[in-house]
């Protein structure tokens, strides 16, 4: 498995390496775009440097990569068809032209094609071959390249995904169903779409019972619309149709696409998204191969072209649900955060039995400081789980955090503890309802307690150990908060709380010079407007006078 990405990353590195060009004002900026993922900026002007030097392979490739992450593959393969009569084939226009020729049905062809390409990547010049070897019903030579993908280590159930599909899409359903029960019986996780493909001919064989087993082995219960739809059509003896089952130059689509989720771990994700957009080129209805391509280009910050992936499912697609999700992520992270919401709003609207939707909802507008409709949203997605069963601990942890915002302490505390029942030693709960117990002054031995195992739980989180410093200090512990207190310095150093914590605690055990430079740190790393202030008059009067003053206030 290590040789296949070593090959493979190895291979991508020399086609995505350029050589010295003049330094032209197209180049450059072209090559400034495509550092930036700007791929259809990056387009244009690797356009007008090609004009200036058509011969030249790098830019002819750099175009091609260009043209392909932005989805328009007919134009990146003009290039390589180009680039093929010029006498240069590197990976990438071998991987294009194979696709052109896929689309086009030239079997044939493309087998004696793969079969003198040096460039291509072993592992996709093998599958491709075996598809259309089984398509062909040459089944002897498409299984013995099967056979010799799966000894590869850790590949035998991906080997064997690709033959059952290959079967499949041959019209070979009976032995597609028993490569596909092969692998379902292994005690590894299959893939989403194995499972799925393999119901899909249970229900064909009318195998209602083996197919509603399946789908609740593999998935339990879930709120995924396209499962449901397949357990209700278990439930009620719905035969899955025959033709419905792609033939071969569509469902090929999944070599492409099962490439780009082995790879998109370990990969640049430029790397991925080429992968996952020929799958689309040859299966334009693929949507797993949509959504990847969607969720690749969010996190190459290319948030209008994402946003275009996902608004290809209409409403009534089974996975319309997902898309949405994805969709109101990419306005989110783009800075849209409205947007985003109104998104999700709708979303909870169309699907108000989900409790993902209500809780990622909670998310958004806990991000916006919306403390009141966070709150209202986290408990629709509890009581819809409460329902089915019991809510996670970290639902009522989000909401406790909403009700300590909005000042509805006693609610809070009680979320705070439900999450504890459910999750004991969770660290962040124990270490939010300790910090919040110590900051009322209330209850203030169970919170140094809490906080104690929290630091257990995670020794070395900023937040947690100077929280555990801090309950110290409160409870007049001044020489056992000092050590914590610098320990989550350490660990937060640019932390404004971390480091105005640490000047009072030194204020405390008379090093006050030191008080006094904890605190001009503190204010150097932006703190809240209010804690501004209040670290001024430290600076000024001392922390003795702060807190009498403060006292004095609180008497009034």
């Amino acid at each position: 498995m290590k040789n296949f990405f070593k090959i493979l990353f190895l291979m991508l590195s020399v086609s995505f390496t350029e050589s010295a060009l003049a330094s032209s004002g197209a180049y450059l900026a072209g090559r400034q775009a495509i550092s930036d993922h700007n791929f259809v900026t990056a387009s244009k002007f690797q356009a007008k440097s090609v004009s200036a030097d058509p011969s030249n392979s790098k830019l002819l490739e750099s175009l091609m990569i260009s043209f392909i992450a932005q989805g328009s593959v007919d134009k990146a393969i003009t290039i390589a068809e180009t680039h093929k009569i010029d006498g240069n084939l590197s990976q990438i226009s071998q991987m294009i032209l194979s696709a052109a020729m896929i689309k086009e049905g030239q079997n044939k062809t493309l087998l004696n094609f793969l079969n003198n390409s040096d460039e291509i990547t072993p592992i996709l010049k093998d599958l491709l071959s075996a598809w259309i070897l089984m398509g062909l019903n040459d089944e002897v030579n498409a299984n013995r390249i099967f056979d010799k993908t799966a000894q590869v280590q850790g590949m035998g159930q991906f080997a064997n995904f690709h033959r059952a599909m290959s079967q499949l899409a041959a019209g070979k359903i009976e032995q597609a169903e028993r490569t596909f029960s092969l692998i379902h019986k292994d005690q590894g996780n299959p893939t989403r779409r194995s499972v799925i493909f393999h119901t899909k001919i249970l229900l064909f064989q009318g195998r209602f019972a083996e197919a509603q087993t399946l789908l609740e082995k593999w998935f339990g219960p879930t709120f995924d619309p396209e499962i449901e739809e397949l357990l209700l059509n278990a439930t009620n003896e719905k035969s899955y149709p025959k033709n419905s089952f792609l033939k071969t130059k569509i469902a090929i689509a999944d070599v492409f696409h099962s490439i780009a989720n082995l790879i998109s771990k370990e990969a640049d994700p430029t790397f991925t998204l080429i992968y996952s957009r020929l799958a689309q080129y040859l299966n334009t209805d693929h949507t797993d191969a949509t959504l990847m391509s969607a969720d690749l280009l969010v996190e190459l910050g290319q948030f209008d072209l994402a946003i275009k992936e996902y608004e290809k499912l209409s409403s009534s697609h089974p996975q319309f649900f997902a898309s949405e999700l994805g969709r109101a992520e990419a306005l989110r992270v783009s800075g849209n955060e409205k947007s985003a919401i109104k998104v999700l709003t709708k979303l909870t609207q169309q699907y108000p039995s989900s409790a993902n939707g209500f809780r990622i909802l909670g998310n958004h507008y806990r991000r916006l400081e919306a403390y009141d409709q966070a709150e209202i949203s986290y408990g629709e997605a509890i009581e819809l789980l409460e329902q089915k069963g019991e809510a996670g601990w970290f639902l009522y942890y989000v909401r406790g955090i909403t009700r300590e915002r909005l000042d509805i302490w006693d609610l809070a505390e009680k979320d705070f503890r439900k999450a504890l029942s459910l999750n004991p030693n969770q660290p962040q709960v124990l270490n939010y309802l300790g910090y919040s117990l110590i900051e009322k002054n209330v209850k203030l031995d169970e919170a140094l307690d809490m906080i104690e195992r929290a630091v257990k739980e995670s020794p070395d989180s900023g937040y947690i150990v100077d929280s555990l410093g801090w309950g110290y200090y409160k409870l007049g512990q001044y020489e056992k908060a000092v050590p914590n207190l610098e320990r989550a310095a350490e660990l937060m150093p640019i932390d404004p709380i971390v480091n105005d914590h640490l000047g009072d605690v030194y204020w405390m055990v008379g090093r006050k010079t030191e008080a006094e430079f904890q605190w001009r740190r503190a204010l150097s790393f932006d703190p809240e407007e209010e804690e501004i202030e209040r670290i001024k008059k430290k600076l000024k009067v001392g922390l003795t006078q702060v807190l009498q003053d403060e006292s004095e206030l609180s008497v009034k």
